[in-house]
């Protein structure tokens, strides 16, 4: 069975169209996973700094300031 002219470019367009969407596919894939590696990185970014925070963080009161200690001489 031959094809016409017309159909011929037809299935040419298709086959380009198959190749675009596929393409396009790919770099949605690829996009996802790079999404989903910054989102863990942030999940993991956040959880640090809430860490040194929550240590940083201390009620006042339950935490003395020192004291400098007095060295030298004193003159009167």
């Amino acid at each position: 069975m031959t094809l016409t002219p017309l159909e011929n470019e037809l299935l040419a367009c298709v086959e380009e169209l198959e190749k675009t969407v596929s393409a396009c596919m790919q770099r949605q894939l690829e996009q996802e996973k790079a999404l989903a590696d910054l989102q863990n990185k942030l999940s993991a970014s956040l959880s640090t700094l809430q860490d040194a925070f929550e240590a940083g963080c201390r009620p006042r009161g339950q935490v003395k300031p020192e004291t400098p200690k007095k060295t030298g001489f004193i003159f009167k």
